[in-house]
């Protein structure tokens, strides 16, 4: 019995090797065309957005544990601990690179291929900008709590994202 299926695969494998090629059609070929193209040419402003939309995500989760606004889950004597223990600028630079860690490795992982390509071409750029525009964020939102020794969160957030976004794209490539 085992003999005729393997006789039965043989021929119709032989019939395949035999068979004249079919080519697709033009609406084959322009569907594959469009889709290269749009996967090439993206927008930036659509590939940095969702960027933004991971940052700000993982931004405000982040806040969740900060007891600086008050937003906490409760009160992290831990936090209070390294706040009153680091001098001041040290304290907000590891501020800095801890808020947006998880941002970071969260767009390395869940970016598309294409978009991590574009992301790479101008990170340095971008996470500066993010940085500045997310402290001045902050120091509206709580202007007793930063002081100029607070402008090391900037560093700390570039900082931040340049490593844990580094971090997500070697994740996601060990994983895929």
């Amino acid at each position: 019995m085992r003999n005729r299926a393997d006789n039965d695969l043989v021929r119709e494998f032989v019939d395949f090797v035999e068979t004249s090629p079919v080519l697709p059609g033009q609406a084959l070929d322009d569907t594959i065309r469009e889709r290269i193209g749009a996967d090439l040419s993206q927008q930036r402003w659509r590939v940095l957005g969702k960027v933004t939309l991971i940052q700000v995500a993982a931004g405000l989760t982040t806040l969740c544990v900060c007891p600086q606004f008050g937003l906490g889950f409760g009160h992290l004597p831990l936090l209070h601990d390294v706040h009153s223990t680091l001098p001041l600028p040290l304290f907000h630079l590891i501020c800095g690179l801890l808020f947006v860690s998880l941002g970071g490795v969260s767009s390395g992982l869940v970016l598309s291929r294409n978009d991590l390509v574009l992301v790479e071409r101008r990170h340095y750029r971008y996470f500066l900008v993010y940085g500045c525009l997310v402290y001045l964020a902050l120091v509206n939102l709580s202007p007793e709590a930063f002081v100029a020794g607070s402008l090391a969160w900037i560093p700390g957030a570039v900082l931040g994202n340049l490593v844990s976004f580094s971090l997500g794209r070697r994740l996601r490539r060990r994983l895929a």
